[in-house]
């Protein structure tokens, strides 16, 4: 353990100091020795903050990945382009579970089979509503 570790652990209460001698002398002006009992809470303290770090480091790599390499997956921006919807749209549709997805890495994942049906769905609609249907600009 380096010093700084060793002030952290101290300043977060993981490490205690032994206390200064009960007869009150002044022998020593900073006692800097240690508890042996807190070594062991400080060891178990320092391998849990390890893990935590790796578990992020894991989640940070993770990041902007698929879930899988067996199916094809599309973010929502693509699938929001594909189907002439916005983002904040379709991230809707999945929390209404309307539009089946993962969650991964921190953003959802739609597979590519179903921002097809999807996107067929839209188009079936628009085309059976009739041509005022596809064009905004119609009244």
């Amino acid at each position: 353990m380096g010093e700084a570790t060793i002030r952290t652990l101290l300043r977060r209460g993981v490490l205690e100091q032994t206390p200064p001698p009960a007869d009150g002398s002044r022998r020593v002006k900073a006692h800097a020795s240690i508890h042996v009992d807190s070594l062991h809470q400080a060891r178990a303290w320092l391998v849990q903050r390890e893990t935590q770090r790796a578990e992020r480091e894991r989640r940070r790599q993770q990041h902007g990945n698929p879930p899988d390499y067996d199916h094809i997956w599309l973010d929502t921006a693509t699938v929001a382009a594909m189907a002439g919807l916005t983002v904040k749209w379709v991230q809707w549709m999945i929390r209404e579970e309307r539009m089946p997805a993962t969650f991964h890495g921190s953003q959802y994942w739609v597979r590519r089979e179903h921002a097809e049906v999807i996107v067929a769905a839209r188009a079936f609609a628009a085309r059976a509503d009739g041509p005022q249907a596809i064009s905004p600009t119609a009244r």
